[in-house]
């Protein structure tokens, strides 16, 4: 399942942010311009598969104005050059959320992978001068996405404020030791009227 109403995922899961970029000390624009084939943190792999000179991925300080929306006020997961990188969850979860950042020339493919390969395959668009969202629920643990976009090497686009969690099991739904309880008793409750009616 997909969701771009924060709101509609958050209902469903129970999250914690993992990443938002912020402490992370080798910011790539717009001062040092340091970006990394791979990176690691706080647990998750960064991959870029895309880019120039090189294949790569870096975070954008807050302050940036090479975005979709004016100005940035957060640092952002993104790349120098095309994006199109992959995040490999240290921990995978069934339930994946995070911001989105596009540009005016094109949908962000968000592809979505597991222990069995590719799970399923997102189209994402929305006005690229606002900041969107993105969550992802699962019916088995997200390895990893890849996110990819158009024309990155010009307006770029990325993501930040990465949370993973889990589904919240409805309370409505009975455990199976309960469920087996009340079969157990209507049971008993059908032989008792059995007897009653025998001994008329």
């Amino acid at each position: 399942m997909f969701f771009t109403d924060v709101n509609a995922f958050d209902a469903l899961t129970n999250t914690t942010l993992v990443e938002d970029f912020e402490d992370f000390p080798q910011k790539a624009f717009p001062e040092k311009r340091e970006i990394f084939a791979s990176f690691v943190s706080n647990g998750n792999t960064y991959t870029g598969l895309a880019g120039v000179p090189y294949l790569n991925v870096g975070v954008a300080a807050p302050g940036f104005t090479n975005f979709g929306v004016p100005i940035t006020t957060t640092s952002i997961l993104t790349a120098n050059g095309d994006e199109d990188f992959t995040v490999e969850f240290g921990i995978p979860t069934e339930a994946v959320g995070f911001n989105t950042y596009l540009n005016a020339f094109g949908p962000a493919t968000v592809s979505v992978f597991g222990h069995t390969g590719l799970l399923d395959t997102f189209v994402l668009s929305h006005d690229p001068t606002t900041v969107g969202f993105l969550g992802i629920l699962a019916s088995e643990e997200i390895s990893s996405i890849r996110w990819t976009t158009v024309r990155g090497g010009s307006i770029n686009t990325g993501i930040d404020n990465i949370v993973q969690g889990t589904k919240i099991e409805s309370a409505s739904t009975p455990e199976p030791t309960s469920a087996l309880s009340l079969v157990v008793l209507g049971v008993l409750g059908f032989g008792s009227r059995l007897l009653k009616g025998k001994s008329r």
